[in-house]
């Protein structure tokens, strides 16, 4: 089945999703699978309703897609997690849904919406395990990862332990969980278990393909649609290229896009200053 992967979104599926569209289309791609991390960037923690149409869109993008038969994965990254269990970090939204109704939540709000979108860890792509950031040596592969998340206690304490788990980039845990785990822990101390992983997380100037033929072991970061703020400027650069990932019988393809233009910097600048 031919697959297109998008790298992480950061508010930015209104930009983002249609440049997929157009890729899905002249290649005649029947999966999309996206790399998690919907929520959260540098600028738009204190806009709610940046988050709140952020979602809606992906909600109704998947509606669409499915109607036309491609089958649609959301994964779940580390700025997604906090919003289903309550556990809100410094990067989190800090804004109220002022334009709801009834005195909502932001975790309530966000969880319900993530979950319509049926965020899970991890996807079993034929030999590549896909996930937003990848396994670590030492890091086990459980069943509840394949399937969507629900708001149940044990799952809300299963996704509680993978966000506490960051590993090298702080916190508790040697290795990062499949939700924080470095592309740097990827390489250092790569699994035992799992040989082929395509990641995101790890921002990128464009996909990369590190592969090991001794050990057979290959990694692909595509977290690509990073932007950059340069604090001396006071502007937002493009840091990566917007490349997707085509997968197609066993082969990995990168896809350029039309995302590095001065038209789609200047919307996600105005909406990174309101």
């Amino acid at each position: 089945m031919k697959t297109i992967l998008v790298g992480d979104i950061h508010l930015k599926a209104r930009i983002m999703l249609p440049l997929v569209d157009q890729v899905v289309h002249e290649q005649g791609a029947q999966q999309i699978i996206l790399m998690g991390d919907y929520l959260d960037d540098y600028g738009c923690t204190e806009d709610a309703r940046l988050y709140l149409d952020e979602l809606n869109f992906l909600i109704d993008w998947k509606i669409k897609m499915e109607a036309s038969n491609i089958k649609i994965i959301f994964l779940l990254g580390n700025h997604d997690a906090p919003y289903l269990t309550g556990e809100l970090r410094g990067y989190s939204l800090k804004s109220d849904f002022n334009m709801l109704t009834g005195n909502q939540d932001i975790s309530d709000v966000i969880s319900d919406k993530l979950l319509k979108l049926g965020v899970q860890v991890a996807f079993q792509l034929d030999d590549f395990l896909v996930s937003h950031a990848g396994y670590c040596r030492g890091i086990k592969q459980r069943k509840w990862h394949l399937r969507p998340i629900t708001m149940s206690d044990k799952d809300l304490r299963w996704v509680s332990e993978l966000d506490n788990h960051i590993g090298s980039r702080g916190g508790f845990g040697y290795n990062g969980s499949p939700i924080w785990a470095d592309f740097g822990d990827l390489v250092r101390n790569p699994s035992l278990d799992v040989t082929n992983q395509i990641v995101g997380h790890t921002p990128q100037r464009t996909i990369i393909f590190d592969e090991e033929k001794d050990v057979h072991y290959q990694l692909v970061d595509i977290d690509t649609f990073t932007l950059r703020f340069e604090e001396e400027t006071n502007q937002y650069k493009y840091m990566g290229d917007g490349s997707l990932l085509l997968y197609s019988n066993g082969e990995l393809e990168s896809i350029a896009t039309n995302w590095m233009n001065k038209d789609n910097l200047k919307v996600l600048m105005d909406q990174r200053h309101p």
